[in-house]
């Protein structure tokens, strides 16, 4: 039997090491960023966070995330796991029953839950729980030192695309523009607003957004944006975990007015050459299966598949 407590500002680290060890090799999670991410949680969410014990010792963590407010409210998504000695179906089905029966006792209609694809184990528990399978996303992995040649060339004639299409391209460090910020918030707005999904989502105030740029892993002479006259029309990011895991996409998106017009592969090669210069061999990205112009992207960028995610869905019984 395993019982639960509010999880404490000292158990963060624990629960990157939960989360580290049950996820595909190379996909560690950072604790500082970690951390920070739960400092910082969205403003339009509201998250609930229990470590699950045995016998006094910890054994794992629950976390139960819903909107404040809006359409959204009415769905909540499960997070947890348990450490390897503990993760047997019977105890990972006691953990997903746990947060999913305070979900429904608090009013959501549906939850969603993840399964990493090479999790049979999570992946089982959940559909006998009647969980369905909802949609999947996409893992690739670029290797810098193999497809060097390929990157150099694409960021080459991608430069001279960009000028031709009379697109600056430049790091956020560089941008002098007092308005830069509520620029890119507004039209990272629109960009998610079209990236396929099966739940409403919560918009982004621009404070959130803000506390994205202040993040330990985001560094904003490593942010690479895109301008056309005065408007900031696309941006691509790499994250640098400053303790542990792999360098890789933190957020790429473009306007629709340029879209077609290859500026997010421009942004991408950028943050690519970049990442080269500073001596990273290898970067990962993850996208939406559904997300088919990102998707072919990072095909023709030499990346290759790596395990995905699962998005599962349950609705409340009744």
């Amino acid at each position: 039997m395993l019982r639960f407590r509010p999880l404490e500002p000292r158990d963060v680290d624990f629960v990157a090491e939960v989360m580290t060890a049950v996820r595909p090799p190379g996909s560690a999670i950072d604790p500082v960023v970690l951390r920070y991410e739960w400092e910082n949680e969205q403003s339009g969410t509201q998250a609930v966070r229990h470590i699950a014990e045995r016998d006094g010792a910890r054994v794992g963590f629950a976390v139960l995330e819903r909107a404040v407010e809006g359409p959204a409210r009415a769905h909540a998504t499960l997070f947890g796991d348990l450490v390897r000695a503990a993760r047997d179906p019977l105890e990972l089905d006691e953990l997903v029953a746990f947060g999913e029966g305070r979900a429904f006792a608090d009013g959501a209609t549906v939850v969603r839950a993840f399964a990493d694809e090479h999790d049979q184990l999570r992946a089982g528990v959940l559909s006998a729980r009647g969980y369905r399978e909802d949609r999947r996303s996409k893992r690739w992995e670029l290797d810098l030192v193999a497809e060097r040649q390929r990157i150099e060339a694409m960021t080459l004639r991608s430069r001279e695309r960009m000028k031709r299409e009379g697109v600056r391209v430049l790091t956020l460090a560089d941008d002098p523009d007092p308005e830069r910020y509520e620029k890119i918030w507004r039209m990272s707005e629109e960009a998610s607003a079209d990236t396929p999904r099966t739940l409403p989502r919560t918009e982004e105030t621009l404070e959130d957004y803000l506390a994205f740029f202040r993040a330990p892993d985001i560094r904003e002479d490593r942010v690479w944006i895109a301008r056309v006259a005065d408007d900031v029309v696309g941006i691509s990011v790499l994250s640098y975990p400053p303790v542990r895991g792999p360098v890789g996409t933190a957020w790429t998106a473009t306007a629709r007015s340029v879209r077609g017009r290859g500026v997010a592969r421009a942004l991408k090669c950028e943050t690519l050459v970049q990442a080269m210069a500073l001596g990273v061999a290898h970067v990962r990205t993850g996208n939406d299966g559904a997300n088919a112009p990102i998707l072919h992207i990072n095909e023709t960028m030499g990346y290759r598949p790596i395990p995905g995610a699962i998005h599962f869905l349950k609705q409340r019984p009744g």
